[in-house]
Order: structure tokens, then C-alpha cells, then sequence
């Protein structure tokens, strides 16, 4: 039975969900219930969707597409419209038959060639399928059209006699205000029932789904009302079907669904409404001359073209961002974005780190006021060693050899090819400058399209390379020097568009570093640099008066949603390049890193008050940022413990065991990788997924999906953050996505405001519990809490232990409960 239910029933149920974009099961059982209002509409709905999911089955279409429903809800919809249009029979069975495959031939159809242009196809299967079957199917089969309501009380007569009857007329016949009548009707419409008591049921089950789709179906429902007393028409007049299936459905899509949800995209959704009434007149005034119904398509054409004009932006911008990555939910939609576009706003970046060993100080920083480092140069670093006094020099300094940062080496700071080499200029005497080749001997190497770095002041002839060489992330390029204009040693770093020496700078953080502590940066160079180090001979630059095309997106894009053997299948729209291009660049002219530090400044730090900068006292390991003058930084040193526990190469597997029942039975997580490369756990037992990621210095969870009270689970709140690089005192701190705040009347309150306020934020916390022993066992304890309005709720704390290169043991204790699991490799 859990077998039959992945592979059949719960792509099925999931079918129904999908007419409102939604996986949810709780949701999609209400709305197969209401189908049944209409029994014989029930029926023919159900099997259509089953014949859909079946075909989709053994045709071999995308599995993930298959189990999200994304197949079969075309042909639901067939299925319950012509059993509202034509008398229950054989002749009726017959065409759904033939309707549900041709249904599903148009799904994958329509969806391979719209979702290559970054849209989805909607309703467009239904519409057709539904139209070749009254103009070609009916009159073949010598089906009328009949009386729906008739049929309807035959059929309760015919299962429950005359009480059910008096029972249906009873609940038809209630005196529901008229507004709200023609509310629940519109609702109830989508699924093709007549019934303001079918459409409660909808309304309360799209509110247990969404809090942001069930309010723009009100503000929808209003606005189409409005619109037709503007126009004079009265409530009595409304069709129901229209409301429904065309204005509330497109304003669910463009204003929550395929749009991230905010202010301005309840005023998009809004808009949609008086378009979807523009081409309801108008198609139903051309199909009127074939006998043809409408349908859904007016709700189809208006999305497509208000999806489509987003896709066409040059610059995303005015608050509509579509959707990166679908997961089935607004709420869940908009927080995830939320979320990432900070913590992952670099994932698929290059990763520059610093270009030396060892501890430096920051002499100049990007455009700090420095005696250089000014206007289209000012996005640049540099670098020198001090001691604890802030010299840079032992001795009297009066030699090249004096200085500590003479003749280091400087490493390429990420994989690349050289571009340009320079080497033969002597290094300056000391306090003297090079004022015609002033950026002395250099490397340019290139990284990416666009994206290089230049490493000057290099010593004479200690360049190892040449034009062409490929170089890997650490090899050195040089060693430190005092050519060009330079008074004493030091480094000059930057990053670039163009590949030549001297380009006009591009600001580009470095993915990571340990900042130790600030210096008087005045001190460090002894004021010797007094004249601008900006190119004299930058006239072969001028052209390039842009900054690099991006050439990655946000993280977002790379993220892909669950399998489809879990609770949140993927959109089937969500691997369109289309819809990630609205989000920024990491690529930017003035980067959100550089004027608002809080963003990109490393979420690890000492526990301190105070922005993480201020404190010199302290070493933080920072991540995606720049260093600023007077900062000492230094690479991590990484935990070898930690970063072979939480390496977990594809095919990696975790055996999990309860520390009260040893023998008891056990849990397998095994990595696996999905069609876009990227990682994810699987917990066989429960079928639920964790998508992670890293680099060389911290592991992150980014997705679950699944069963929240699974282990699995535990373990993405525990390790929802976990840097490879352990400081003394250190803390990390990250922020988890609204959606897994508990508290209903909170979490509800919150999801109606979210668009435009947020007031909830759910917290995540994680330091080093105890030294490590001998270097092989890592203990930390990390704490989960919802805070709002000054209140502070826990929501879980666990303690992780690391040993001999993994993950060993988890103790958790949440909601009042205490679990311990142990960890071991299968069959070690």
C-alpha cells in the first residue's frame, strides 16, 4: 500500500491540488470531496485523472511532472466538464476515455514547447481537449447537451433516495447572503459544482493552502464585482464560472503563484482582472459563432501575457519578481525567496579568496577616503604585514628585505588562466616610487567571462607563469615586491572586466576569510603613499566603460525543488531559464555588499554587541564580503573533521539508529543529485528529502521537503548552518524561512501580512559546544527560535557530534521531547 500510494494515489490526489497550484494533500481530499457533489461529475473526473496519471505512467513522461499532477489536471477538468454538459451513459464514458489521453498528449505537448519559453500551459489542454470533443466526439456519440441539474437530483435520488434529495434541495436552498452566494459559487465553479455549500468547502480548504491566495480571491472577487456595478450589472447576473475559473484563478497565478507575493503584486494581480473581462467579452462573442463555451481560456490568455511581459524585461524591477523555484505555495514561495536571495545570493558565483598565507592587514579598502583607490579605481585592495605594533617592518626598514611582506608569495585567487604577465621592472628603493609603469609587475588572470583579478607590485622576475598557463586556486603567481608605485612592499588586488593592467575596478566580494581585528590603516603603510595609483596610461581601457555581463544567477535558479516522491514535487515550469533572470546579478556596480554591510557580512561572529566589524577584539570568520582598511584577515583554517563528516559525495550513505533502541529497526540517508547537479538526503524510511550545499568553508541546508516530524528534518534545523572553520567564541547566526513557524494564529497572521510587513523571524543559532579532542571530535550545539514583537519562542535545540571524519551522533529536543540518534556508515 505505501507503494501503490507514491506511485498512484498520491500523483492523483495531488492532481486535484493542482487546479488551485497547490500540493497540498489536505487541500486536494476537500476538493475531490466537492467533486462529488455532482456524482456523476465525480466520477468522470476521477477517472479521467487516473487514465491521465496512468498514461503518464507507462508513457514515461517526466516523473516529476507526473507526481505533481501536472499531467492529469487538464484532464480532471475535461472529465468534470463534459459530465456537467452531457447525460451520464456509456456514450459519456466513452468520450472521457478518449478525452483524458488526448488531454495528456496536449499537457506534455504544451508544456515541453511553452515551458521552453518560461511559461506554463495552464489550462490550455483542458480548453482544447473539451472543444474537440463537443465539435468532434458528441456528435459522433450522438450526445445532447442536457440539463446538469436535473441529472444532479437523479443521481442523489438514485443514492440516497427522496431524504437525499430533500437534504440537497435543503442545503441549495439556503439563504446565504447574495454577495457571499455568489462568492462560494464562483469558488465551487472552478470544480464545475453549482453550490454555494460546495463552494465553503473550497473557500476553507484554499485558506488551510494559502492565507495569500485565499485574500486575493477575495480582492479579485471584489474588484470583478465592482467592475460590474460600475458597468450596471447586478449580483443576480454574475456568472458564477466566470468569477471563478477566469478572474480569481488569474489573480491567484500573476499576483501569488508565478510572481513572488508583495505589495505590487497584489496590485499586478488586481489589473489582471479588468484584461481577463476585455477577453471574456471577446473570445465569448467569437466562439459564440462555433457553439463553443470559453472556458477557462480568457483566465489563460490574460496570465500567459502579464507572465510573458515580465519575461521580456531588460531590468527586473517595481517589486514583481517571478518565481525561481516553484513550491506549490505562495507563503512558502515568497519566504523561501526571502530568505535565499541573502544567504545564497552567491551560490554559483565565482569564489575568490584572499591571494596570500597567512595574516595581512588591509591598508586601503574600496574607496575609504585612502590617498588612492579613487573613482573608476576605487573598488580595489591593499595589502601588507604588520606586527603588533603596526609596523610593517622589522629593523630600521630602511632595506626591501626589512619589510615582512617582501618576497611572500601571492597565490592565484581562484582557478583561472593567465591573461598578462609583467616582471621585469626593479623593485623601488624604499619611500621611492615607479610614476610611469605604476602598476609594476603584474597578473591578470581570468576566472570567468567578464571576471578577472590583477595582482601588481609584484617583485622583479619571481613570476612562475606565462600568458596561457591554467592555474588552480592557491598556485602561486609571484611574490611580493615594490615595483611601480609602491613606497614599500605591499599587495594590490583587484577585480576586473576587461583583461587588461589597470582596467577600471569591479567591486566583487571575497567568498570568505578570518578578520582578527582592525589597525590604524594611517599607520600601517607610515603615510608614504601621497599620489593616486590610477593608470597614466588607461587610454586603452576607455571603451570599456561597463561593468562584466553577469554570467551567474541567483542562487535561486540553481535550486532545484524535491523529487517527486516527496510531499512538494517541483514546478513544472521551475527549470525555464526565464524566470530566473530577474533576479540581480552578484555582478553589480554598487552591490548591495559594499552599502549595506549587514547583508553580506558574515552571519559567524563572536557573540558581541554591536555590528561584527566593531569588535577588534575578536576573530570572525566572514563570508561574501570585502575587507575593510584596517581589518587583519587571514584564511581559515578548516576543522578536518568537519569537512570530511559533512562532505557527503553523491552515493554517500548514513545509517540512523535511535539511542534507546539500538536494535531497533534503523533509518538510511543516502545523497543523491537531481537533474540540475545538485545535492540532496534522502531518508528511505519516510521518503523525505534535504537539499544541502557548501563550499570549503560551511555547509548549509537550503530545502526539505517532507515529514517535519521526521529525523531527517531534526537534522535540517540542526545543521541548517555550519561553518568548516572553528574560532574561539565564535557564533553563527542565519535566518530559517517563515514556513516553519508552528504556532497556527501566529503563522497565519503573519502569512496575511507578509507581502508587505514582517514582524515573525524564525532564527537559527550554532557554536562549538567543547574543544575538539585530539582534533578527530567536534561538538556543537545549535538552537532554533521564532521571535516576535520582543517574544521568543524555542523551537528546537540539539547538540551535533562529530568524529573521526562524521557525523557520529544528534540530540534533539523539541516540543518537550528528547531524541538521541546514533550514526554509523551501512555495513562498517
Amino acid at each position: 500500500m505505501p507503494t501503490f500510494f507514491v506511485s498512484f494515489f498520491r500523483p492523483l490526489l495531488r492532481t486535484y491540488a493542482m487546479l488551485f497550484f497547490s500540493q497540498h494533500l489536505g487541500f486536494a481530499g476537500v476538493l475531490l470531496l466537492v467533486s462529488f457533489a455532482h456524482p456523476t461529475a465525480g466520477v468522470a473526473g476521477l477517472a479521467a485523472a487516473a487514465l491521465a496519471v496512468a498514461g503518464a505512467r507507462l508513457g514515461g513522461f517526466n516523473r516529476e511532472w507526473t507526481d505533481a499532477g501536472a499531467y492529469s489536471f487538464n484532464a480532471l477538468l475535461m472529465g468534470l466538464a463534459l459530465a456537467t454538459f452531457y447525460p451520464p451513459g456509456w456514450a459519456l464514458a466513452g468520450l472521457v476515455v478518449v478525452g483524458a489521453g488526448v488531454a495528456l498528449l496536449l499537457s506534455v505537448a504544451l508544456g515541453g514547447w511553452l515551458g521552453g519559453r518560461g511559461l506554463p500551459a495552464l489550462s490550455l489542454p483542458f480548453v482544447a481537449t473539451t472543444w474537440l470533443l463537443m465539435l468532434g466526439g458528441a456528435p459522433l456519440l450522438h450526445l445532447p447537451a442536457g440539463e446538469t441539474s436535473v441529472y444532479w437530483l437523479n443521481d442523489a435520488y438514485a443514492l440516497g433516495g427522496p431524504r437525499l434529495v430533500a437534504a440537497a434541495r435543503w442545503v441549495g436552498d439556503w439563504p446565504w447572503p447574495p454577495l457571499l452566494a455568489t462568492y462560494l459559487r464562483a469558488l465551487g465553479s472552478v470544480l464545475f459544482q453549482d453550490s454555494a455549500a460546495a463552494g465553503l468547502l473550497v473557500a476553507l480548504g484554499l485558506l488551510w493552502h494559502s492565507r495569500i491566495a485565499f485574500t486575493l480571491s477575495v480582492l479579485a472577487f471584489a474588484t470583478a464585482v465592482g467592475l460590474a456595478w460600475l458597468n450596471g450589472t447586478v449580483p443576480g447576473s454574475f456568472s458564477e464560472y466566470n468569477l471563478g475559473a477566469n478572474y480569481i484563478i488569474a489573480a491567484i497565478a500573476v499576483g501569488s503563484v508565478f510572481v513572488i507575493p508583495s505589495g505590487t503584486s497584489y496590485g499586478w494581480a488586481l489589473a489582471s482582472v479588468p484584461v481577463t473581462v476585455l477577453a471574456l467579452a471577446a473570445l465569448t462573442a467569437a466562439l459564440d459563432k462555433l457553439g463553443l463555451p470559453a472556458l477557462s481560456l480568457p483566465y489563460c490568455t490574460t496570465a500567459l501575457l502579464f507572465l510573458y511581459v515580465l519575461l521580456l524585461r531588460q531590468r527586473a524591477g517595481g517589486g514583481l519578481v517571478l518565481t525561481p523555484i516553484q513550491r506549490y505555495s505562495p507563503e512558502r514561495n515568497l519566504y523561501a525567496y526571502a530568505t535565499d536571495r541573502v544567504r545564497l545570493a552567491h551560490q554559483g558565483a565565482v569564489a575568490l579568496t584572499l591571494p596570500f598565507l597567512g595574516t595581512w592587514t588591509c591598508t586601503q579598502g574600496y574607496a575609504d577616503g585612502g590617498p588612492t583607490h579613487l573613482g573608476d579605481w576605487g573598488a580595489a585592495l591593499d595589502f601588507a604585514i604588520a606586527d603588533a605594533d603596526g609596523r610593517t617592518y622589522q629593523g630600521l626598514g630602511l632595506s626591501l628585505s626589512d619589510y615582512y611582506a617582501y618576497n611572500k608569495p601571492v597565490l592565484a585567487p581562484a582557478d583561472g588562466v593567465v591573461e598578462e604577465v609583467i616582471q621585469h621592472l626593479e623593485d623601488n628603493a624604499i619611500g621611492e616610487v615607479n610614476l610611469t609603469q605604476n602598476w609594476g609587475n603584474t597578473v591578470v588572470l581570468r576566472h570567468a567571462p567578464g571576471l578577472f583579478t590583477q595582482l601588481s607590485h609584484l617583485r622583479a622576475h619571481s613570476v612562475p607563469v606565462k600568458v596561457g598557463d591554467h592555474v588552480r586556486r592557491g598556485d602561486i603567481v609571484g611574490t611580493c615586491g615594490s615595483s611601480g608605485r609602491s613606497p614599500e612592499p605591499h599587495l594590490h588586488f583587484q577585480v576586473q572586466a576587461t583583461p587588461y593592467v589597470g582596467s577600471r575596478t569591479l567591486a566583487y566580494p571575497l567568498a570568505y576569510f578570518v578578520a582578527e581585528g582592525r589597525k590604524d590603516a594611517s599607520n600601517v603603510l607610515n603615510g608614504l603613499f601621497n599620489a593616486l595609483e590610477a593608470p597614466s596610461y588607461s587610454l586603452e581601457d576607455d571603451s570599456y566603460v561597463s561593468d562584466a555581463p553577469s554570467y551567474a544567477s541567483d542562487a535561486s535558479s540553481y535550486v532545484s525543488d524535491a523529487p517527486s516522491y516527496v510531499s512538494d514535487a517541483p514546478s513544472y515550469a521551475s527549470d525555464t531559464p526565464s524566470y530566473v533572470s530577474d533576479t540581480p546579478s552578484y555582478i553589480s556596480k554598487t552591490p548591495s555588499y559594499v552599502s549595506d554591510a549587514s547583508s553580506y557580512v558574515s552571519k559567524t561572529s563572536a557573540k558581541t554587541s554591536g555590528p561584527s566589524f566593531m569588535q577588534p577584539s575578536l576573530a570572525q570568520l566572514k563570508h561574501f564580503t570585502v575587507p575593510v582598511a584596517g581589518e587583519t584577515v587571514r584564511p581559515p583554517a578548516f576543522s578536518r573533521t568537519l569537512s570530511q563528516a559533512l562532505r557527503l559525495p553523491p552515493g554517500y550513505a548514513l545509517e540512523v539508529r535511535s539511542a534507546a533502541a539500538p536494535e531497533g529497526p534503523s533509518q538510511r540517508w543516502e545523497v543523491f543529485t537531481d537533474a540540475y547537479n545538485l545535492r540532496y538526503l534522502r531518508c528511505q524510511a519516510t521518503s523525505a528529502v534535504l537539499y544541502f550545499g557548501g563550499d570549503e568553508s560551511v555547509f548549509y541546508c537550503t530545502a526539505f521537503y517532507g515529514d517535519e516530524s521526521s529525523w531527517l528534518y531534526a537534522f535540517y534545523l540542526a545543521a541548517y548552518r555550519v561553518p568548516l572553520a572553528l574560532l574561539p567564541g565564535q557564533t553563527t547566526h542565519d535566518e530559517l524561512p517563515l514556513s516553519i513557524v508552528r504556532q497556527p494564529a501566529l503563522a497565519w497572521a503573519q502569512d496575511v501580512l507578509a507581502p508587505f510587513y514582517r514582524f515573525v523571524r524564525p532564527t537559527f543559532a550554532l557554536a562549538e559546544a567543547a574543544a575538539p579532542t585530539a582534533g578527530r571530535t567536534v561538538v556543537l550545539r545549535s538552537r532554533v527560535a521564532v521571535a516576535w514583537f520582543g517574544r521568543e519562542r524555542e523551537t528546537q535545540a540539539a547538540e551535533l557530534t562529530f568524529r573521526d571524519g562524521m557525523l557520529a551522533g544528534l540530540r534533539v529536543r523539541r516540543q518537550g521531547q528528547e531524541v538521541s540518534l546514533h550514526f554509523s556508515q551501512p555495513n562498517a
